[in-house]
Parts: C-alpha cells; sequence; structure tokens
C-alpha cells in the first residue's frame, strides 16, 4: 500500500508540474463556472470538505468520505439569463470504492443570426456546454484518501462542435493529531481537445488548488480556506496567494445551515470604485428535510450582476 501511495504521490507531482507550464488562454471556460448551491455558498471554498457530492468537482477524492447512496441536482441563474445545473448519483461499489456519474451543462439559449453587415438573417441558433463525468474514489490507506474522475466534454456552437477528454485527480488527508481537521489538493481538468470549432485545439483550463478546513469544537461552525490556480503563473508570489477564496457553514439546528463567503480573486477583479463593493461574496441556506436538504445560495458579481443557485441532495 505504501508503494501505491508513494506511485500516486509521484503521478500527482508530475501533473502539477505540467499544469504549471500550461498557462494562457484556455478553452471551455464553462468548467470554471460553479454548479453547486453548497459550494457556492461557501465561496466555492470546497477542496477539503468530504462525504457530499456537491464536492465532486473541486476534489473527486471526497467521495470516499460518502456513506450509502447520494444523488443531487442543481440549478444556476447566471448572467445574461444563461441556465446551467450539475446532477449526480453515487454508490459503493461492495468490496470496492464508491463510484459516481455525474453531468454538468451550461445552457447560452438562442442568438438572432447576422450576416456581415449585421443586418439579420431571420435564422436563429444555440449554443451550449455541457461535460458527462465518471468518477472512482477510495480509502488509500491511513488517515488518506483519493479520487479520480474521467470527463468527455462537448461544446456547440451552431453546427460548430469542439470536443475533450479530461481528468480530475484528487487526495484528502484526516489530520490524526487534531480532531476534525482535513486538508485536500486537487489538480483539475487534465487533459486534451479531441477537435475544434475553427482553426487549432484549444487547451483546457487546469487548476492545481489547496485547501483545509476545519469543524470548531466549541462552536457550530465548520471553516474551509482555499489556494486556487497555484499553477497559473504570477510575476508576484503575492498575486499568486491573492487567489483565495473562505467560507464557513454554521449549524444553526438540526434542519438549518447558513452558509457565508468570500472569494478573493473574484472581488479584486470585479470591484469598481462607484459600483458594488461586494463583488465575491456570497451567501447560501440549506434546509434539511428527512433524507433530503434543499440548498440556495446568492453571490455578487459586483456591477454584472448576481447568481442565484438552487440545489436538491438526498440520501438513499
Amino acid at each position: 500500500m505504501k508503494h501505491t501511495f508513494r506511485k500516486i504521490i509521484t503521478t500527482f507531482l508530475i501533473l502539477s508540474g505540467l499544469s504549471q507550464a500550461a498557462d494562457g488562454t484556455a478553452g471551455f471556460e464553462f468548467l470554471r463556472t460553479e454548479y453547486s448551491s453548497r459550494a457556492a455558498g461557501m465561496g466555492r471554498s470546497f477542496v477539503a470538505m468530504r462525504g457530499d457530492l456537491n464536492g465532486l468537482y473541486h476534489n473527486p477524492s471526497s467521495l470516499a468520505y460518502i456513506e450509502g447512496r447520494q444523488f443531487l441536482f442543481n440549478y444556476v441563474d447566471y448572467l445574461l439569463d444563461f441556465g446551467g445545473g450539475f446532477a449526480a448519483y453515487s454508490q459503493r461499489i461492495p468490496g470496492y470504492g464508491q463510484a459516481t456519474a455525474s453531468i454538468i451543462w451550461l445552457d447560452y439559449g438562442n442568438f438572432d443570426e447576422t450576416n456581415q453587415f449585421a443586418q439579420m438573417t431571420g435564422r436563429t441558433y444555440s449554443a451550449y456546454d455541457l461535460a458527462f463525468a465518471l468518477s472512482y474514489a477510495d480509502e488509500l490507506e491511513a488517515y488518506f484518501s483519493y479520487g479520480v474522475t474521467l470527463k468527455y466534454i462537448h461544446s456547440k456552437i451552431d453546427q460548430y462542435t469542439a470536443s475533450a477528454l479530461a481528468m480530475d485527480f484528487g487526495l484528502l488527508y484526516a489530520a490524526p493529531f487534531s480532531d476534525n481537521l482535513y486538508f485536500g489538493v486537487s489538480l483539475l481538468n487534465v487533459g486534451k481537445a479531441l477537435d475544434a470549432f475553427v482553426g487549432s485545439k484549444e487547451s483546457l483550463p487546469m487548476s492545481l488548488r489547496l485547501g483545509v478546513t476545519k469543524k470548531l469544537e466549541h462552536l457550530p461552525l465548520e471553516l474551509s480556506f482555499n489556494l486556487n490556480d497555484l499553477n497559473v503563473y504570477e510575476t508576484d508570489v503575492w498575486d499568486r496567494l491573492g487567489k483565495f477564496s473562505i467560507g464557513g457553514e454554521f449549524t444553526l439546528s438540526d434542519m438549518l445551515r447558513l452558509r457565508l463567503g468570500y472569494e478573493n480573486e473574484l472581488h479584486r477583479d470585479l470591484k469598481t470604485e462607484s459600483v458594488d463593493n461586494f463583488a465575491g461574496v456570497s451567501l447560501g441556506l440549506g434546509l434539511l428535510w428527512n433524507d433530503y436538504r434543499f440548498d440556495y445560495s446568492f453571490s455578487s458579481m459586483g456591477a454584472l450582476g448576481s447568481v442565484n443557485r438552487f440545489g436538491i441532495f438526498g440520501t438513499f
């Protein structure tokens, strides 16, 4: 088992090195969009959270902590009337680990076609993105769990299409020296485009993330902190460390959860002197009823507007 662990860590470090070199503009940017209501309410600070399908696209190793069977459905009311979602189902394979099937999508709606003179042709067209995924997670050895996701990605604009294959990798460490303290690392969207809309194939938006969560002993609060996109080159180390997010989930009662979050990079990119200094701030609620949880989150995008997300999560 130790030999297996060393091989996994070595592979992870090699892939991290490759992602370090993959700087620049990427395609399939919908993979960066947050589709989970619970994760959005915590400022997308979800790398070291566990036991919830909402963590799938942040760190697939979080699935190793799932008990029984789970399902979820999230809907995103995005900017410019775009709509998207995230659906998943997970169950344990006896003698093996946790297997999950999921899909994310983003629908841009219909557009009026114009010619080279900006005149209407009377024709409309549509555009959308989607990704199908299969994931597997299990315990690695004492205190460690791992997860892997394989994704097929497809985008369409009118009659033009593009596709790609990608993988996500993740590790979680349960600290033995402190109760309810977890460290996580994930490398997302490692892959290659299969074909392009027009011209050359675009790279994927790879992201290396680190996270830590701690459930406080004397307060009904779980805090989570992430460092995001560590693979993206920055001339100043402080600019790289400035890509952080932080969130918290308060257990107000057996039925009610309150979530707050903040994304520093989003705030830095969207804040203006005259409009809404709350860019990057998010809040959310979770209502538990029997084996179900209903989630809602609100995320401020500054002068661009806001994003609302709704979710339902259940266990069998």
